[in-house]
């Protein structure tokens, strides 16, 4: 009883906090005793008692280990917590962007429109043609032959060329955008797969944390148990232990694989941001105007419009000039070659014009909409991932001041410990809540950087682009 009492006011000594802060950091294995001394003076700590104490020159039987201060703090890999490399990460997108089936397929749309620019360039509206025909009359002795050559092609209607010449400029720019949103699109999966990564990373540096500790501790129970102060049950507790903290180590090592494998899976192998050394920030956007998506929104709406020009230009088919030459011979009433035009222009009808123009009309108020739309969408996104922010660096901040009163009260109960008033157990319910900590605030780091990633990939920004 009395070693308990020492205990307890060792640690009120060494945490001023207060009574709802040490309630809300107890697990349920936990015992109120640990809450209620908070309220009594603090007192310093008496000397061990000098019956049964690890007398401090007798050495280690194990290699020299690690500081428990020093072990306490082993902070996570830096893959974890570390900032987005923007330059890595955008060599990384690039590999992904160049097997994205969807890339490839905007490249072959955006090839396909370029390649009309071939008929804007061409001085006739359309392909050229060559015909012929041939008759023969037998009236009389002599046989009558006449036979005709014509050549023609379509021809430009006023307006039509520049107008085609705008749909193709305006088709290819909305490819070009589309594609930039589809950049966009996979920066956010592999931003995703990135912070999965770090998440895993952490998870594993808690492990790693918590066997270390494990080992540290065992050791001093061993020590003790050899000295006859506790007994060989509390050893027994160690060590199983070190072995639940063997198996978290491992599974956290196999999950970290595994999110390496799915991201190496996106980008076809290439990993250079999670191999990255010197990281830096992902700088921020100050608003979501030159979102990808609106940027394609406003060229598919250029587009529309271009098309519904291209409708207005061309109100009938495109006329026909031919250069024909003809030759008789026989009984006719001219003999000899000739040469000729003709002319074929189409007469303009509603039958033809109407659907076309309700057509434009129908493409161009959709784009329309689908443009106010996203702006709104995008504003939007922007709003809710700027709020994330601010939430996710608040509780990066209460972690970190969880974990700093979680390492002192951890070393309180080290201290106690070696000094014998505080058994194995009273030990491991205090580091637990050093590892629940320690984990919370790792992942309080890795969901800075994912929210801040986030935040840039609702305000459209694509590393490397």
């Amino acid at each position: 009883m009395h070693r308990a009492f020492l205990a307890a006011a060792i640690a009120a000594a060494l945490l001023p906090a207060g009574r709802g802060t040490a309630v809300a950091q107890q697990t349920p294995l936990s015992r109120p005793p640990l809450s209620s001394f908070q309220d009594l003076p603090p007192v310093a700590r008496p000397q061990p008692a000098p019956r049964r104490v690890v007398p401090p020159e007798a050495p280690p039987r194990t290699p020299p280990r690690v500081p428990a201060s020093q072990s306490r703090r082993t902070p996570p890999p830096a893959a974890a917590t570390a900032p987005l490399d923007t330059a890595a990460f955008g060599r990384d997108l690039d590999a992904a962007l160049e097997i994205d089936a969807g890339a490839r397929a905007i490249r072959g749309q955006r090839d396909a429109i370029r390649a009309r620019d071939a008929q804007v360039r061409s001085p006739i509206a359309g392909s050229p043609a060559i015909g012929g025909s041939f008759r023969s009359d037998t009236r009389g002795p002599r046989t009558a032959n006449e036979w005709d050559v014509e050549i023609g092609a379509p021809m430009w209607l006023p307006g039509q060329r520049g107008a085609l010449a705008g749909t193709v400029s305006a088709g290819v720019e909305e490819q070009a955008r589309r594609l930039a949103l589809r950049r966009l699109e996979l920066a956010g999966v592999l931003r995703d797969a990135y912070w999965a990564v770090g998440a895993a990373e952490s998870e594993l540096g808690v492990a790693r944390d918590r066997l270390a500790t494990a080992r540290d501790i065992g050791r001093d129970v061993q020590r003790r148990v050899e000295l006859g102060d506790i007994a060989e049950t509390e050893a027994l507790l160690t060590r199983n232990e070190e072995l639940a903290s063997a198996l978290d180590y491992a599974r956290a090592e196999a999950a970290v694989a595994a999110a390496q494998a799915s991201y190496r899976t996106l980008t076809g192998g290439s990993a250079a941001a999670l191999a990255a050394g010197a990281t830096r920030p992902e700088p921020l956007l100050r608003n979501g105007e030159g979102h990808p998506a609106v940027q394609a929104a406003e060229a598919a709406l250029a587009t529309a419009e271009s098309r519904a020009r291209l409708v207005a230009a061309t109100p009938i088919d495109n006329p026909e000039l031919g250069f024909f030459t003809r030759n008789q011979g026989g009984p006719v009433t001219e003999n000899g070659t000739s040469l000729g035009l003709r002319v074929r222009i189409p007469l303009p009808t509603e039958a033809r014009n109407a659907p076309r123009r309700a057509d434009a009309e129908f493409e161009r108020t959709r784009a329309e909409g689908e443009l106010i739309q996203t702006r709104r969408v995008v504003a939007g996104e922007v709003g809710l991932a700027r709020l994330a922010v601010a939430a996710a660096e608040q509780s990066r901040r209460l972690a970190g001041e969880r974990r700093a009163v979680a390492d002192r009260q951890e070393g309180a109960a080290r201290i106690a410990f070696r000094s014998g008033e505080i058994g194995a157990f009273d030990l491991f319910r205090v580091r637990q809540l050093r590892i629940e900590a320690l984990a919370v605030d790792a992942r309080a780091q890795v969901d800075v950087g994912r929210a801040r990633s986030r935040l840039n990939q609702a305000m459209g920004l694509a590393p490397g682009g």
